[in-house]
């Protein structure tokens, strides 16, 4: 064994701190990284200046500041008019109650919304579809070229009442005042477990009322993930006749049952008829052709908000999936054209983005039509939505160069959007 005296009489080796400098790395031969928000602003900054003109500094600050919310009230709760309470105790107003609304209106206003809002756009028999492959820069072309070769535009009644469906009247949708950009507190569960509200863009909830829900409907959410839309329809409270709610993705399906479970009693799902489904969206048209009154399209797109405050592989502009966003326009084309061939004939279709492309909204619902109508013989319409825009043009800021549909483009008064949506009707 080793003596004290070894011990103490062993050199130790001396532990020495040296300062190393950080050298910035040297992108010798190759650009150095871009992130993906810059990529996006770039390419926004590229084609929505030319797209909106002038307006494009106002919507840009918009869109790099922070967003508003809504709370939407939870009606299966167990005392939804306390909550309603709870929410005006806080500043919030319903925006959807016509007072309200009357309210925000100014003394004098220039009258904003859809460039045609009495537009009825019909497709013919006999078209050829064409290729909805495009280059990226197609993706946000200014000058989308009216894909239909054979269109017939006519004027319905210019007079249209500014009044929103009944549905509107069940549905409670709280927002604080102009500029105010304050969050909702954490919803808290009631005394049955459930969730009082559900915090969203307050644009997300006009798609479910372009839907115009009646009694008996039967209706298809295609793309239903995370669950914000499919637990609107729900609160609508309309007897329908049944919800599938399909999203093809693991991930979101997982969160869209989340939802379900925490915003609806034990069973509850099941008795309104709410069936989660996860299969490929562009198929429904040939696995249940002809079987809904009424189809929601929200499909895959740039999602213009969260590209630009993202840098993970979640953001479309990711360097590793620029093959999936050149894909867009195609994915697009197909869910839409297989959800036309789902409707039953009468029925009605409405397809939505997050996004301020042309190509993306008003293109795509053009090749669809064409593209539905040379595979499946299917004639559909365009048809009108001016009355949501007339109603909730004080508190959304629509744009004025919409050929068809309605786009909520952001801004900071009220920074909600952007919210592109379209009500197709199937006709044979």
């Amino acid at each position: 064994m080793e003596t004290v005296r070894g011990l103490l009489s062993r050199r130790c080796t001396r532990l020495v701190l040296q300062q190393v400098r950080y050298k910035k790395p040297v992108y010798r031969n190759r650009k150095p990284p871009t992130w993906a928000s810059q990529a996006a602003l770039d390419m926004f900054d590229q084609y929505y200046k030319r797209q909106f003109g002038t307006r494009w500094s106002s919507i840009r600050l918009a869109l790099l500041s922070e967003p508003k919310h809504a709370a939407l009230v939870n009606n299966y709760g167990h005392d939804p008019e306390g909550v309603c309470a709870y929410l005006e105790a806080l500043g919030a107003v319903d925006i959807m109650d016509a007072e309200v609304q009357q309210a925000l209106r100014p003394a004098q206003r220039t009258k904003r919304g859809v460039r045609s809002v009495g537009h009825v756009t019909t497709i013919q028999q006999d078209t050829e579809p064409e290729d909805p492959a495009l280059p990226e820069e197609a993706l946000y072309g200014d000058n989308v070229q009216n894909t239909a070769t054979h269109i017939l535009e006519s004027n319905q009644d210019q007079g249209s009442s500014a009044s929103l469906p009944d549905i509107a009247t069940r549905l409670k949708l709280f927002s604080y005042g102009m500029t105010d950009t304050s969050r909702f507190p954490p919803a808290k569960p009631d005394v049955d477990g459930i969730l009082t509200y559900y915090i969203l863009d307050a644009a997300s909830v006009l798609p479910v009322l372009a839907l115009n829900l009646k009694p008996d409907d039967i209706v298809l959410d295609m793309c239903a993930g995370p669950g914000g839309k499919t637990l609107a329809i729900v609160n609508t409270v309309v007897p329908l006749s049944g919800i599938v709610a399909n999203e093809p993705k693991s991930s979101r399906c997982r969160r869209l049952n989340n939802v379900l479970r925490l915003y609806l009693q034990q069973g509850l799902s099941v008795q309104k008829g709410v069936k989660v489904t996860s299969f490929d969206g562009s198929k429904w048209g040939t696995m249940s052709p002809n079987s809904f009154d009424k189809v929601l399209v929200d499909v895959p797109c740039t999602s213009d908000r969260h590209s630009l405050t993202h840098d993970e592989k979640t953001n479309i502009f990711h360097v590793m999936r620029l093959r999936e966003r050149m894909a867009l326009p195609d994915l697009q084309v197909k869910l839409l054209s297989s959800a036309l061939a789902a409707a039953r004939p009468g029925g009605e279709v409405v397809y939505s983005t997050c996004t301020m492309s042309q190509m993306q909204n008003e293109g795509v619902v053009y090749m669809a039509m064409e593209h539905a109508n040379h595979t499946s013989n299917i004639v559909t319409e365009v048809a009108d939505v001016s009355n949501i825009v007339q109603f909730f043009q004080h508190t959304f800021n629509f744009s004025e160069g919409c050929r068809i549909g309605a786009l909520v483009l952001p801004s900071l008064p009220n920074n909600w959007g952007p919210l592109y949506f379209c009500r197709l009707r199937r006709i044979n």
